[in-house]
């Protein structure tokens, strides 16, 4: 087995998962919502897999590159430039000495809405359970003109054949994420989700408070020796659906943010496929791109490109 990275997403302080929460609190109040984690939750996890095999981010990036990592050893991932990992995980790794890498859209750093995080919120804050969102969202798309298309593409295909590599999702998730992604596509979706939001009262602006870093918090990880790496400007759900110069627009224009921000190239890639690849810091990453051969959300790996596997 290679050398491993653990990935995280969501994490949470708040144990009430929908209705309002403080947003002056400090630091700001993370409601739990479906496979969120909690301080102690992403402390027993490292004490589990065992501090001894989880590598500081520069460490590991450095014995990649020189192709002298273990297989037993592993480091820590964080995925999408999320606020709540800053806030409750990051203590976390201090209090164990450790650093991590850190994937980053960048869009919403510059003002810009990611409606997939803004729509999570909204399931969270105001649905009791996730499946009592997802019943609310196929009552609105069978008032949509969307209906008799779902409603076939259903017909099939079963949901239990989709996202099968992923155990974790249950049948109601599978359903869900094949509508949304393969029968509504992007501009669908959100134009229902939109409406179901304005129904509630509920603003955009509202439902996006706290849900990212930012330009401080980021300097801040950089400082303290976190590896910052790409993850598309815009994070689109189907990166392999874009075709090659939008891709290659997507992490070039990541780049070109996070090298301004940060006075140097950031170190690695995430969210070509299910896995992240790692680059030498020194890499002229635009003049890769700009080359590259990009198929299906891939990166041509013939470059001394190392993959990191995540779990």
């Amino acid at each position: 087995m290679p050398p491993r990275g653990i990935m995280f997403h969501h994490f949470h302080n708040d144990r009430q998962g929908f209705g309002p929460t403080r947003q002056d609190a400090d630091p700001p109040r993370h409601p739990a919502g479906q496979g969120s984690l909690s301080a102690e939750d992403l402390a027993e996890m490292i004490r589990f897999v065992g501090l001894n095999r989880i590598l500081p981010a520069r460490e590991w990036l450095t014995r990649a590159l020189a192709g002298t990592l273990d297989e037993a050893d592993l480091c820590l991932t964080f995925d999408d430039n999320l606020r709540c990992q800053y806030d409750v995980a990051l203590p976390v790794l201090r209090d164990f000495g450790l650093t991590g890498f850190w994937f980053l859209p960048t869009s919403v750093m510059q003002g810009n809405l990611e409606r997939l995080e803004v729509y999570r919120t909204f399931r969270v804050k105001h649905f009791d359970h996730v499946d009592d969102f997802y019943e609310a969202f196929f009552r609105a798309v069978a008032t949509s003109d969307c209906a008799r298309q779902v409603e076939e593409a259903l017909g099939r295909v079963h949901p239990s054949t989709f996202l099968t590599e992923f155990p974790f999702y249950t049948e109601a998730d599978r359903r869900f994420r094949y509508v949304r992604d393969e029968v509504l596509g992007p501009q669908r979706y959100n134009r229902i989700m939109d409406m179901m939001i304005a129904a509630m009262g509920v603003e955009l602006e509202e439902l996006a408070r706290n849900l990212w870093m930012d330009a401080d918090c980021v300097r801040a990880l950089h400082a303290d020796e976190h590896v910052i790496g790409l993850h598309t400007h815009t994070h689109p759900t189907r990166l392999a659906s874009l075709d090659r110069r939008e891709q290659l627009r997507e992490y070039r224009d990541n780049y070109m943010y996070l090298m301004e921000l940060l006075g140097e190239p950031p170190g690695a890639i995430g969210g070509l496929d299910q896995a992240s690849v790692v680059f030498g810091g020194v890499l002229d990453l635009v003049g890769l791109l700009e080359d590259a051969e990009v198929v299906g959300g891939h990166l041509d790996r013939e470059r001394s490109f190392m993959t990191l596997q995540a779990v």
